[in-house]
């Protein structure tokens, strides 16, 4: 059964998803900005967020290197 958690759940979110952008916790994360879905050109660490202008889509960063995963299917 789901339950709606507090700041710890979300805190163990952020420890996990963005291990490399801790900046979100500020509302200030690390975020590209490019004009195509990223692909194997570009490289982040985990965490790293993306935001296509030609698409307008936004990609998390999965691997540290370069798996984007689209955060608004």
């Amino acid at each position: 059964m789901a339950r709606t958690s507090g700041p710890y759940a979300w805190g163990k979110i952020i420890e996990k998803a963005f291990k490399s952008n801790q900046r979100i916790k500020s509302g200030r994360p690390r975020v590209i900005v490019y004009s195509a879905t990223p692909n194997a050109a570009i490289s982040a660490p985990i965490g790293t967020l993306c935001w296509d202008v030609t698409n307008l889509n936004a990609y998390i960063n999965t691997d540290a290197s370069t798996t984007w995963v689209k955060i608004n299917a």
